[in-house]
């Protein structure tokens, strides 16, 4: 799983941010993120995910700074299906192998949603790319299936999907084109570089 340090907003005081640590497996689907106080559960909260909403696709009552800043725009809503992820890993002589398994709640259960924001736009961007990468399902009961990723001694990573969920649809699970939501993002952040660049220098 790909790993992103966020800022994580308070679900009491929503001018709260908590440091955490995002883990996201495209293959499944899945996310998860680290506790306040246990950094080093990475599982500790899990979903699979449903809809991502960047900037200004989410409403502005979710935040409470400039809704045109840069954080604000580094900012996503995350929502999705409570999940239990448990990994494994195994060796062999091509390298090591993580396999990862999740079992998904039905419908019942209260969705996770998450405004997370990032640190810079690069892990932003890589981020967003992962999720735009993911399929979605209309299975609407518990689902367990599970992904090896396989790690070789010369460094490069696989991932092969058991059990994949039947009837993915096409539909993306961040709406609109991608990369047409990402521009005006990038271009307010490559400004904000190039003046912190200039005072630098002054």
């Amino acid at each position: 799983m790909e790993e992103f340090n966020v800022y994580k907003r308070g679900t009491v005081k929503a001018s709260k941010w908590t440091t955490r640590v995002l883990s996201v497996h495209s293959h499944l689907a899945i996310a998860a993120i680290t506790s306040r106080d246990a950094p080093k559960d990475k599982f500790y909260q899990c979903m699979r995910v449903s809809c991502v909403h960047m900037w200004p696709q989410y409403k502005q009552k979710h935040v409470k700074e400039d809704f045109d800043s840069m954080a604000v725009k580094l900012t996503v809503r995350i929502k999705g299906t409570p999940a239990k992820i448990g990994v494994r890993e195994e060796r062999g002589t091509g390298g090591s192998i993580k396999i990862y398994r999740y079992t998904m709640r039905g419908p019942e259960a209260t969705k996770h949603t998450w405004m997370l924001r990032f640190r810079n736009y690069e892990e932003f961007e890589g981020a967003m790319r992962l999720f735009q990468a993911m399929k979605l399902s209309e299975q609407s009961s518990s689902v367990t299936t599970s992904a090896e990723t396989r790690r070789s001694t010369q460094g490069g990573e696989e991932t092969t999907v058991d059990g994949e969920i039947e009837g993915l649809l096409p539909r993306s699970i961040i709406p609109g084109d991608l990369n047409e939501g990402l521009a005006p993002i990038r271009e307010h952040w490559q400004q904000t570089r190039l003046k912190r660049d200039e005072c630098a220098e002054a």
